[in-house]
């Protein structure tokens, strides 16, 4: 049967960044896919105004969203501004009824960011709401459940002891690192000056190869952490011999919502293990 994922991120490049692989899966198998940023990045720069910088990060996704042949919803909410209110969590409900997903990713509720954390909370505040007909009852509550998973914690090193999936995504890797840098502005502009990087001595490249291969050199050795830390688990999905040579890996942990990913229901909704 045919599913439907949602990745929900605070940020326009977020759910590129922690699960386009999962959302290029789904699509090889014709599954719909829809990429949720709660905010419209409108902070995410050193120069830019920000009203700009919106409209700019705005057309980054639409690039991706052709790339993938999926849905990108960028909500109008600025950056440092999402937080758990009645208003974003009725209009974060809308959204999901309308799409009615099977799976739900967004981002731990660890994770470093205040947005990232508050796209979790309302993440969790909506997963039961989604069925209940008396709330925004301007679009039907959904008649099924939706399985919902947290990404691995962007800067954890430690493989969570809750239920997880792992994927490989070296086949995709470069095909993800061609999604990530569609985000010009993140990649080659804000991100390398936020972390500290001197743009007159070392200027990101220009060049299309050379910012395929700076988004792979900056980028690569994540995927290679993750795939390292769910090592027992990618060879118990995909077999010893295969699990062990996995290069590169997106990983999906169990989020403490009504119906959570589980043992139970995971292989309707990552059937490709082993392929």
């Amino acid at each position: 049967m045919k599913k439907r994922l949602a990745l929900v991120g605070a940020h326009p490049d977020d759910c590129d960044i922690l699960g386009s692989g999962l959302a290029m899966r789904y699509r090889e198998l014709d599954w719909d896919v829809m990429f949720v940023s709660m905010a419209n990045g409108d902070c995410g720069h050193h120069e830019m105004p920000r009203q700009e910088l919106a409209a700019r990060r705005k057309r980054e996704t639409e690039a991706v969203a052709d790339m993938l042949g999926i849905e990108y919803v960028v909500l109008d909410t600025s950056d440092c501004e999402v937080f758990p209110t009645l208003e974003q969590r009725w209009t974060l409900l809308r959204v999901l009824r309308r799409f009615e997903p099977d799976l739900v990713v967004t981002h731990h509720a660890t994770d470093y960011h205040p947005d990232h954390r508050y796209t979790s909370q309302l993440v969790g505040d909506v997963s039961y709401l989604l069925k209940v007909p008396h709330c925004c009852p301007d679009v039907p509550a959904l008649r099924k459940d939706t399985v919902h998973a947290f990404f691995h914690a962007w800067r954890d090193t430690a493989r969570p002891d809750s239920f997880c999936v792992a994927i490989d995504i070296d086949d995709l890797w470069q095909r993800k690192v061609e999604v990530i840098a569609k985000h010009e502005s993140q990649m080659f502009e804000w991100l390398p000056w936020v972390d500290g990087q001197d743009m007159s001595l070392i200027p990101p490249p220009e060049d299309a190869e050379g910012r395929l291969r700076y988004v792979d050199e900056r980028r690569g050795p994540r995927a290679e952490r993750i795939a390292d830390l769910y090592r027992e688990r990618l060879c118990e999905l995909y077999g010893p011999s295969r699990g062990k040579e996995i290069r590169k890996a997106e990983a999906y942990v169990a989020a403490p919502f009504p119906t959570s990913l589980s043992e139970e229901n995971y292989r309707e909704l990552f059937p490709f293990f082993g392929g």
